[in-house]
């Protein structure tokens, strides 16, 4: 029997290949439900996802194991409204765009001109590229290499870092140039998106489409059992042991250490999402808000009943504050400093928004420094474990459920 640990979107992948093929297998999982991070709470009619988490239309490894149309997605603008000296300058896509993106005041004309030439040159090199890119020994952080390009201050603090600080969860944009550089294309050749129902419909998605009795939900794996140095099953949270021919730990980099006795990785990073709700609206725009601020508690925010009004019940919008590692903070201090924030762009808020929850989210994607993918986190594995999830390659929806496939079909080999 093979048995996967995990069901989030890498062990709910993998399964699903080997479940495409018709392999045996058992999906075990310690949370009541399938998602791993990526969670939804449903409180008084509000649809709450655990961290801002969107999909885009260019991973391509979403359409290939659902059907998109059945998660009623809802789609953003591909682009973003800036905040800047008490006015908002509607940053819109080049290529969705060119012209309207061009004369836009939202940057300047040579900051644009230089995105506009990096975003070409990204068209043209293949995904498998910029991730080398990624390995290599002349990798830098995204801050040096937005400065070495060129870009202004004002690029980066209006937009590089907003927008780019919010995907890495990186105030100080320290994460790896070639993984930017991937993003940025992600970016420019997909729309962003939502299912109607919230983060969570997606891996339920996937979940729906493997056997009901291949999957163990509220079943924590304690411990592997490792014989002569293979894997022989797994020891479960109750003391009961399973066999198994082949372990699939699909886990977050800092479980996959634990259940191998090895020592911890890099400390990924953390997050806070503030939810409030009002019923005078703040914007009209299904994008998001990029504050422009020296040391903002703030990274983004959004209106996110603008893109999906399912989030909240019929006359209210809701709205999702996202903070970078939330610890700086006293937690009771969080939703007025992001309500200052907000309304200090929107004065007519002044008021209206009320703290609905504070979601902390401890380990919300792991660090990818410069060259991290030339680390092998586990240079010797036990005979017949293998490994996947969203650190193997670069922190995304994409990367996790590639991930998940590929660990099943080198299983299979």
């Amino acid at each position: 029997m093979i048995v996967i640990v995990g069901a989030g979107l890498a062990g709910l992948a993998c399964a699903r290949e080997l479940s495409r093929v018709g392999r045996p297998f058992l999906l075990l999982e310690a949370a009541p439900g399938p998602g791993g991070r990526q969670r939804t709470t449903h409180r008084d009619g509000f649809t709450l996802d655990h961290g801002f988490q969107v999909v885009l239309s260019s991973y391509t490894a979403v359409a290939n194991l659902v059907d998109i149309h059945n998660l009623n997605p809802r789609r953003f603008e591909s682009g973003a409204l800036m905040s800047h000296d008490d006015r908002l300058h509607h940053l819109t896509s080049p290529l969705a765009n060119p012209i309207t993106a061009l004369f836009s005041p939202s940057l300047p004309f040579r900051d644009k001109s230089r995105l506009a030439a990096l975003g070409l040159q990204l068209l043209t090199t293949t995904d498998s590229t910029l991730l080398a890119g990624c390995a290599s020994s002349s990798d830098m952080t995204t801050a040096s290499f937005l400065k070495r390009a060129g870009f202004s201050n004002h690029f980066m603090n209006r937009f590089a870092r907003p927008f780019f600080g919010g995907v890495f969860l990186d105030n100080d944009l320290e994460t790896s140039a070639g993984l930017f550089r991937l993003y940025l294309k992600r970016f420019l050749t997909g729309t962003a998106w939502l299912p109607s129902g919230g983060i969570s419909a997606l891996p339920r998605a996937i979940a729906s489409k493997i056997p009901v009795e291949c999957l163990r939900y509220n079943t924590r794996v304690a411990s592997l059992e490792i014989s002569n140095g293979t894997a022989t099953g797994v020891h479960l949270g109750n003391e009961t042991f399973l066999p198994a021919s082949k372990v699939i730990l699909a886990v977050d980099e800092p479980s996959a250490c634990a259940l191998l006795s090895r020592p911890a990785p890099p400390t990924g990073r953390s997050v806070a999402v503030i939810y409030f709700k009002t019923q005078s609206s703040l914007y009209k725009h299904p994008c998001l808000v990029l504050p422009d601020a020296p040391d903002p508690v703030v990274r983004h925010f959004v209106q996110i009943t603008n893109i999906a009004p399912s989030y909240a019940p019929l006359d209210w919008h809701l709205v999702s504050a996202t903070v970078l590692t939330p610890e700086r903070y006293p937690p009771e201090t969080l939703p007025q400093l992001a309500e200052g924030e907000i309304t200090t762009i929107f004065p007519h808020a002044v008021g209206e928004l009320e703290h609905l929850e504070t979601l902390h989210v401890p380990y919300a994607v792991p660090s990818h420094p410069p060259g991290f993918a030339a680390r092998i986190p586990f240079p010797k594995l036990p005979a017949n474990v293998y490994t996947a999830g969203d650190w193997t390659g670069g922190a995304s929806i994409q990367t996790a459920l590639e991930s998940g496939l590929h660990a099943a079909r080198r299983l299979m080999k």
